[in-house]
Protein backbone atom coordinates (compact mmCIF):
# COMPACT_ATOMS: atom_id res chain seq x y z
CA UNK A 1 0.00 0.00 0.00
CA UNK A 2 1.69 3.33 -1.25
CA UNK A 3 2.29 6.17 1.66
CA UNK A 4 -0.52 8.67 0.75
CA UNK A 5 1.41 11.20 3.08
CA UNK A 6 4.36 11.36 0.69
CA UNK A 7 2.03 10.57 -2.50
CA UNK A 8 0.03 13.82 -1.42
CA UNK A 9 3.47 15.75 -1.07
CA UNK A 10 4.86 14.92 -4.23
CA UNK A 11 1.25 15.98 -5.67
CA UNK A 12 1.80 19.16 -4.13
CA UNK A 13 4.80 19.70 -5.43
CA UNK A 14 4.23 19.12 -8.73
CA UNK A 15 1.07 21.03 -8.72
CA UNK A 16 2.98 24.04 -7.23
CA UNK A 17 5.28 23.95 -10.10
CA UNK A 18 2.76 24.06 -12.80
CA UNK A 19 3.75 25.72 -16.18
CA UNK A 20 2.53 30.05 -15.17
CA UNK A 21 0.00 30.37 -18.02
CA UNK A 22 -2.19 33.71 -18.43
CA UNK A 23 -5.01 31.53 -17.10
CA UNK A 24 -3.58 30.61 -13.88
CA UNK A 25 -0.19 33.29 -12.84
CA UNK A 26 -2.66 35.37 -10.22
CA UNK A 27 -2.94 31.89 -8.49
CA UNK A 28 1.40 31.72 -8.12
CA UNK A 29 2.95 32.01 -4.32
CA UNK A 30 4.51 35.09 -6.27
CA UNK A 31 1.79 37.31 -7.67
CA UNK A 32 0.87 39.30 -5.03
CA UNK A 33 4.38 40.06 -3.84
CA UNK A 34 4.98 40.74 -7.03
CA UNK A 35 2.15 42.74 -7.62
CA UNK A 36 3.17 44.44 -4.33
CA UNK A 37 6.62 45.16 -5.55
CA UNK A 38 5.53 46.63 -8.81
CA UNK A 39 3.10 48.89 -7.28
CA UNK A 40 5.79 50.26 -4.68
CA UNK A 41 8.55 50.62 -8.01
CA UNK A 42 5.64 52.49 -10.34
CA UNK A 43 4.95 54.64 -7.01
CA UNK A 44 8.67 55.60 -6.88
CA UNK A 45 10.14 55.68 -10.20
CA UNK A 46 7.05 55.10 -12.75
CA UNK A 47 8.74 51.73 -14.11
CA UNK A 48 9.57 48.82 -13.23
CA UNK A 49 13.17 47.18 -13.50
CA UNK A 50 12.67 43.07 -13.03
CA UNK A 51 16.43 43.97 -10.97
CA UNK A 52 14.51 46.26 -8.65
CA UNK A 53 11.46 43.98 -8.75
CA UNK A 54 14.23 41.51 -7.16
CA UNK A 55 15.27 43.51 -4.53
CA UNK A 56 11.89 44.62 -3.03
CA UNK A 57 10.88 40.91 -3.08
CA UNK A 58 13.89 40.91 -1.33
CA UNK A 59 15.44 38.14 -3.19
CA UNK A 60 18.73 40.54 -4.21
CA UNK A 61 20.13 43.36 -2.03
CA UNK A 62 21.50 46.69 -3.56
CA UNK A 63 24.91 45.02 -2.01
CA UNK A 64 24.49 42.53 -4.09
CA UNK A 65 23.34 44.60 -6.99
CA UNK A 66 26.48 47.19 -6.55
CA UNK A 67 28.88 44.20 -6.39
CA UNK A 68 27.18 42.97 -9.94
CA UNK A 69 27.40 47.08 -11.40
CA UNK A 70 30.74 46.79 -10.85
CA UNK A 71 32.16 43.80 -12.29
CA UNK A 72 32.71 41.67 -8.74
CA UNK A 73 29.99 39.14 -10.00
CA UNK A 74 30.06 37.59 -13.42
CA UNK A 75 26.01 37.37 -13.68
CA UNK A 76 23.17 38.56 -11.67
CA UNK A 77 21.53 35.11 -11.03
CA UNK A 78 24.20 34.06 -9.17
CA UNK A 79 23.25 36.70 -6.29
CA UNK A 80 19.27 35.92 -6.24
CA UNK A 81 18.10 34.43 -3.25
CA UNK A 82 16.15 31.78 -5.08
CA UNK A 83 16.44 29.17 -7.65
CA UNK A 84 16.22 29.43 -10.96
CA UNK A 85 13.47 27.89 -12.08
CA UNK A 86 11.63 30.61 -9.43
CA UNK A 87 13.36 33.64 -10.78
CA UNK A 88 12.05 32.52 -14.35
CA UNK A 89 9.05 32.34 -12.88
CA UNK A 90 8.78 35.61 -11.23
CA UNK A 91 9.89 37.26 -14.75
CA UNK A 92 7.17 35.17 -16.75
CA UNK A 93 4.31 36.34 -14.06
CA UNK A 94 5.93 40.02 -13.64
CA UNK A 95 5.37 40.10 -17.75
CA UNK A 96 1.38 38.93 -17.53
CA UNK A 97 1.01 41.18 -14.90
CA UNK A 98 2.50 44.15 -16.67
CA UNK A 99 0.07 43.41 -19.52
CA UNK A 100 -2.80 43.84 -17.23
CA UNK A 101 -1.14 47.19 -16.15
CA UNK A 102 -0.84 48.31 -19.82
CA UNK A 103 2.52 48.87 -19.16
CA UNK A 104 5.19 49.37 -22.42
CA UNK A 105 8.18 47.21 -22.56
CA UNK A 106 11.32 49.11 -22.94
CA UNK A 107 14.96 47.60 -24.03
CA UNK A 108 17.81 48.59 -21.42
CA UNK A 109 21.07 48.03 -21.73
CA UNK A 110 23.18 47.64 -18.20
CA UNK A 111 26.97 48.75 -18.65
CA UNK A 112 29.34 47.73 -15.82
CA UNK A 113 30.20 50.74 -13.81
CA UNK A 114 34.04 50.66 -14.28
CA UNK A 115 34.42 53.82 -15.81
CA UNK A 116 38.01 52.06 -17.74
CA UNK A 117 36.02 49.17 -18.75
CA UNK A 118 31.86 49.47 -19.81
CA UNK A 119 30.99 46.34 -20.69
CA UNK A 120 27.15 44.61 -20.76
CA UNK A 121 26.89 43.16 -17.88
CA UNK A 122 25.44 39.53 -18.08
CA UNK A 123 22.22 38.37 -16.28
CA UNK A 124 22.31 34.76 -16.60
CA UNK A 125 25.30 32.35 -16.44
CA UNK A 126 24.88 31.32 -20.17
CA UNK A 127 23.61 34.61 -21.64
CA UNK A 128 20.42 32.75 -22.78
CA UNK A 129 18.89 35.36 -24.76
CA UNK A 130 15.54 35.15 -23.31
CA UNK A 131 15.91 35.18 -19.83
CA UNK A 132 18.87 37.86 -20.44
CA UNK A 133 16.36 40.25 -22.34
CA UNK A 134 13.11 39.67 -19.57
CA UNK A 135 16.24 40.83 -17.06
CA UNK A 136 16.84 43.68 -19.30
CA UNK A 137 13.45 45.02 -20.36
CA UNK A 138 11.95 47.85 -18.18
CA UNK A 139 8.41 48.15 -18.09
CA UNK A 140 7.25 51.68 -18.04
CA UNK A 141 3.84 53.28 -17.06
CA UNK A 142 1.99 54.85 -19.60
CA UNK A 143 1.55 58.21 -17.97
CA UNK A 144 5.48 58.08 -17.39
CA UNK A 145 6.21 58.05 -21.38
CA UNK A 146 2.82 60.43 -21.62
CA UNK A 147 4.97 63.30 -19.57
CA UNK A 148 8.22 62.51 -21.24
CA UNK A 149 6.59 63.40 -24.69
CA UNK A 150 4.94 66.45 -22.79
CA UNK A 151 8.50 67.73 -21.76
Amino acid sequence: MPDTNLSYALNSYHHSMKKVTIENYRTDKFYLRIVKATAELLTEQGYVAPVRLFQKMELLTEQDIAAWRRGRLPYLEQAIRCNLAQASRILRILRFHAHDLNLKPSSTVYLSKQPENRIPLKFTRYGDKKREEAYATHLVSPRLKAAKERA
